[in-house]
């Protein structure tokens, strides 16, 4: 499996977001030269440029987009895998009674839920558009919010409150299965002038869209209006246009005659949960937003063979053999923010530690594995405990016969396989693609020959 780290995920997305290193040092993320040499080290690993640097600024190359976004999907399926796993809720204490702000779409069946999952708080679900719920939480009206955030219209900026990101949604063109478009895989929004477009109004969506029309040049032409994306989609699939959705608009249930392709430019959504801590202490409001994060899983994905929903407590996944439960599709979107020093129990989970689970199991021996692995069994069993300690979930057990993976980890494996396959294949084709133009050589590659110096004798 290639090497692929969240820090290198993290920095080619700051470089499309800010398009310049200085930003990134800025920030406070990390120095310039840091981020420079961190590039150059998995452009040699590629053998290909993944960032072009110019007087105008760094910006990612098709192949820099293209290990962005499989890593995103690979960090997406790690994420996925543990949100969906059961949490169950601490002896913490508990208040009485939340009021808690939410959006409209998120308000139906969010009581039910919630009291399920903690018996001993009465949540006082109050709904409302989520132009207003930050309002809300803002003015103290409220112990907590749910609701989306633009990049247009960015939530409330309390001083002293808990935030944490539900789920992020990258915004994407929907296309008819027969557009000539639909074959590309990733979409550039200046090569969509031209087209004709489903435009959604109202919503969360709406400022995304309406700004992205207003950088085109000339405008596009809009064919339909509509309120909801679904509506949209429909219009798409019987090929009067194009429109920009969220990939959560499918439910998890692949569109016929419709395909997403993302955009180079990034436009996002995210689903905030925001919590006053001097009404909510902090390990209610993590809870909560374990719940709440794996509510919005299973909304918002096909659920397919792992899933078997029980009578008693239609929230809980009870599979009916844990070591042959499957893994439904993971969502297209990154459940944790992408942070440099993640507070999510997911940031300590790193694409390699997939690598060290699969040798274990092959193995069926932690002595066997860090032979395999060139490190000693201890070291192997001090990092095993560290990353369940910091993902918060068992890993490995022991058996009369050796070391076997829980049940937790083979289903982790089985969800993020198809991201590593896909991460594996485009290493691989950048590879034998050759080194770039202008992009760094290869390692081991030979340069070209200084011409001798001839040693200067020092004076008598």
């Amino acid at each position: 499996m290639f090497d692929l780290r969240r820090s290198d995920v993290v920095l080619l997305q700051a470089v499309v977001d800010h398009g310049s290193l200085h930003a990134v040092e800025r920030d406070g993320w990390m120095t310039q030269s840091s981020a420079s040499r961190r590039l150059v080290k998995l452009e040699r690993r590629l053998r290909t440029a993944l960032v072009s640097r110019g007087a105008t600024g760094t910006e990612p190359t098709e192949a820099g987009h293209a290990l962005l976004h499989v890593g995103r999907r690979l960090l997406a399926s790690i994420d996925f895998a543990i949100a969906t796993t059961h949490h169950g809720a601490g002896a913490a204490s508990r208040l009485p009674v939340v009021e808690f702000a939410v959006g409209s779409e998120w308000a139906y069946g969010l009581d039910g839920h919630l009291a399920g999952r903690f018996p001993d708080v009465v949540f006082d679900i109050v709904p409302d558009d989520s132009h207003r719920i930050w309002q809300r939480f803002e003015r103290y009206a409220a112990d907590a919010a749910l609701g989306w955030e633009t990049a247009r219209r960015p939530m409330a900026r309390r001083g002293d409150v808990l935030i944490r990101t539900i789920a992020e949604e990258p915004q994407q063109i929907a296309l008819p299965s027969g557009h000539p478009l639909a074959e590309q895989g990733i979409l550039d929004l200046r090569g969509l002038t031209g087209a004709d477009w489903v435009a959604v109004v109202g919503g969360d969506s709406g400022d995304d869209q309406g700004w992205a029309l207003s950088r085109l040049t000339p405008v596009p032409s809009v064919g339909f209006t509509v309120r909801s994306q679904g509506a949209a989609l429909d219009l798409v699939r019987r090929g009067y246009g194009i429109a920009l959705v969220s990939p959560s608009s499918l439910g998890g249930s692949p569109a016929r005659g419709v395909v997403l392709r993302p955009l180079r430019q990034k436009f996002v959504r995210r689903l905030r949960l925001a919590v006053d801590p001097l009404a909510i202490p902090e390990p209610l409001a993590e809870d909560l937003c374990a719940s709440l994060r794996r509510r919005y899983v299973l909304r918002t994905t096909a659920h397919g063979s792992v899933p078997a929903v029980t009578q008693q407590d239609p929230d809980r996944v009870t599979p009916a053999d844990p070591a042959d439960a499957g893994c439904a599709v993971p969502p297209p979107v990154l459940l944790s923010e992408l942070h440099w020093t993640s507070p999510d129990r997911c940031g300590g989970f790193e694409p390699e530690h997939l690598h060290l689970l699969r040798v274990i199991g092959r193995t069926g021996s932690l002595n066997q594995a860090a032979s395999a692995l060139l490190v000693t069994q201890p070291a192997l069993t001090r990092r095993i405990r560290r990353l369940e300690a910091s993902c918060g979930l068992p890993l490995v057990h022991s058996t009369a016969r050796g070391t076997s993976l829980s049940a937790t980890a083979r289903r982790l494996l089985a969800c993020t396989g198809p991201a590593e396959h896909r991460l594996d294949a485009l290493a691989n084709q950048l590879r034998q693609s050759g080194p770039a133009a202008g992009g760094p050589p290869a390692e081991g590659a030979a340069g070209p020959v200084p011409s001798p110096v001839r040693p200067r004798k020092a004076p008598r």
